[in-house]
């Protein structure tokens, strides 16, 4: 990354940050997994209460903080201590493009600005077979492969014991947030018969006007939720819905921030809604965070559950391919387009 700002990294004036007045989130969601742990617990008991909790704090804020989840406390800095030790023409060589969307990027875009960060996806599959195009009638189909640094197998193996972690937390909370629905617990996981998860580093540098420049850009996330793991450095924050006031919220050693997604905001009919976020930077400390995205099967439809929509509650969106909306938001990180970026809000249906 450049020393200096890259002037396509200027946010437009009303999104900047006011680092002179950060507001903290003072009483953060939070949830505490621990009874799913526990052996002396009755665990269908245990799973009802964490689910009314879940749907308090998704209900309020679409987001929470998990503690005692199960991953490895050791894991994100395993990733962080060997990331930052790839060589520049290693980590170059695996650059993201339209073609392939996996690998190293320090060029990605929020809503048509850069954003002061550098980016590492893969899938959680190590290989996917899906359209060649993300275009409605492309009939051609290629395997997607992960694109690994070559001879840097203690990078590759922290990220994978990350995703491992993150996997098995993800398909617990999957349980969860059925049941907060008023739904069976198994209710999710069909969509996500090959699905399309994948993990991502977000490695900000510091930043020598980071009150210009946003790490990540005020978005949604457009997957049914994330599970993000961060440093000792503060820099996420969300955008309270009552009054859209920006508010930082405190990291919490060994926690993971769950954000609820577009998905689960269709799925249950907008009895959830998805949270606006961003990644604020510094100009004196690095920040590392890392996420694993809950991202369905190319071919799902993405549409209000059945059981969540009546007489007294009709359906709020129309059905859409996940698939292609996903394409059309990843094919957005790679250029600036003509055309505002495509919104889960398109595919609202209006009385």
């Amino acid at each position: 990354m450049a020393p200096s700002i890259d002037e396509a990294a200027v946010q437009p004036l009303e999104l900047r940050p006011k680092l002179d007045c950060i507001k903290y989130l003072e009483e953060v969601p939070l949830i505490d997994l621990s009874p799913l742990r526990s052996k002396n617990c009755d665990l269908s008991e245990a799973k009802e209460k964490l689910a009314s909790q879940l749907h308090d704090c998704l209900k309020e804020w679409g987001f929470f903080l998990v503690v005692n989840h199960g991953m490895a406390t050791d894991a994100l800095a395993k990733v962080k201590s060997t990331f930052t030790k790839l060589p520049e023409e290693d980590k170059k060589k695996v650059a993201r493009n339209e073609k392939n969307p996996w690998g190293y990027s320090e060029k990605d875009l929020t809503k048509n600005t850069k954003d002061w960060v550098e980016v590492f996806d893969y899938m959680v599959a190590e290989e996917l077979t899906l359209p060649e195009t993300f275009e409605p009638d492309c009939k051609t189909v290629v395997k997607f492969r992960n694109n690994w640094p070559e001879n840097q197998p203690e990078f590759q193996k922290a990220c994978e014991d990350f995703t491992t972690g993150t996997m098995k937390l993800l398909y617990e909370l999957m349980e969860l947030i059925a049941l907060s629905l008023g739904l069976s617990e198994d209710r999710l996981k069909p969509y996500f018969d090959e699905n399309l998860c994948y993990s991502r580093i977000n490695y900000y540098p510091p930043c020598p006007t980071p009150e210009l420049a946003l790490g990540k850009g005020a978005h949604k996330d457009h997957c049914a939720y994330t599970v993000l793991a961060t440093d000792e450095v503060s820099g996420f924050e969300v955008m309270r819905k009552s009054d859209g006031e920006w508010l930082r919220v405190r990291p919490i050693p060994d926690s993971v921030i769950v954000v609820g997604g577009d998905i689960l905001q269709v799925w249950s009919n907008e009895i959830y809604e998805s949270v606006v976020h961003r990644a604020v930077v510094n100009s004196e400390k690095e920040r590392l965070s890392m996420l694993t995205v809950a991202a369905p099967a190319f071919e799902v439809m993405v549409a209000p559950l059945d059981e969540l929509v009546g007489e007294k509650t009709p359906a709020k969106y129309r059905a859409y391919k996940w698939g292609e909306f996903y394409g059309a938001r990843k094919f957005s990180n790679f250029r600036k387009l003509d055309t505002p970026v495509l919104e889960v809000a398109d595919y609202k249906i209006r009385s």
